[in-house]
């Protein structure tokens, strides 16, 4: 048994999440196709690969936003797909989610959105101590300070940071992460991943990433699964990653077109033929 097999039975002996024979489709499209897969406790997993491939429908699974077709998902040992929505409301304080955009309310200041989610799951008896946990998350981020700011004052990263804030205001055992550095610069992507090493390092929590962002990828991962049309093409270490003989991980990972996209590109045909002129629409 190699040592990538070995991380694997680790993974299992340590899970916190199983998906069994995962398939999802949406009418007749296939987006996850028979996946099976474990998420091992206090490690950050990266999920990678192209665009439309299942990544975020898988990790909206772990927290059943969405359904299966057909397998199962397990949190902590414990069939979660078929709850209830009553039953899953419990599970889900357990899990924090960053959204692609951080989603956060436009007409709540910075408190405000952090205190939402304690406020929907739990009888609040002290204004005082509610104010303490929304410093000490913000503490966390880097933003003590910005608590009655409104997102419309922060910037794209600053935003994030909030709602990073917001999900670990209920002190979950798993944090989603789906595209946390998407529309920042190479700074500002660099904290984000920086204060995902930092939350799994202080709070031991569980950690999913799905991104397109290799650098970030690399430097948070423990473990990186790479998706391709709804299955799981490579599951490993970084060094395993970058070293995969699979064409499409290295076309991936270095960002290579396909020499099937660049024939569609190189096709004979001339640009200036299909663009118009101010003259063209003249009358």
């Amino acid at each position: 048994m190699d040592e990538h097999t070995d991380g694997l039975a680790d993974a299992r002996a340590e899970s916190i999440i199983e998906v069994e024979h995962l398939t999802k489709r949406f009418g007749a499209k296939l987006v996850l196709d028979d996946v099976s897969l474990v998420i091992e406790k206090g490690k950050t997993t990266v999920v990678i690969g192209p665009s439309g491939c299942g990544k975020t429908v898988l990790i909206k699974h772990f927290i059943v936003l969405q359904r299966p077709s057909e397998g199962q998902v397990r949190f902590e040992g414990r069939r979660i797909d078929d709850l209830s929505e009553r039953e899953l409301a419990r599970v889900r304080t357990r899990f924090g989610y960053l959204f692609q955009e951080g989603a956060l309310f436009d007409s709540m200041t910075v408190a405000e959105n952090i205190m939402f989610p304690i406020r929907q799951h739990y009888r609040v008896k002290s204004s005082r101590e509610l104010e303490d946990v929304v410093k000490a998350k913000l503490a966390m981020v880097g933003l003590d300070g910005f608590q009655n700011y409104y997102p419309a004052r922060l910037s794209g990263g600053q935003r994030k940071r909030v709602a990073l804030a917001r999900a670990i205001a209920l002190n979950p055992e798993v944090i989603l992460y789906d595209e946390p550095t998407t529309g920042l610069d190479p700074i500002r992507s660099d904290i984000i991943s920086e204060l995902i090493l930092k939350l799994e390092r202080e709070l031991g929590i569980t950690t999913v990433v799905v991104t397109h962002d290799m650098k970030s990828a690399y430097k948070v991962a423990d473990r990186i699964i790479m998706l391709h049309n709804g299955k799981v093409i490579a599951d490993g270490n970084a060094d395993y990653i970058r070293n995969h003989p699979h064409p499409v991980v290295q076309q991936f990972i270095n960002g290579q077109v396909s020499e099937d996209d660049l024939a569609v590109l190189r096709m004979s045909g001339s640009a200036g033929t299909a663009q118009f002129l101010p003259r063209d629409f003249e009358e």
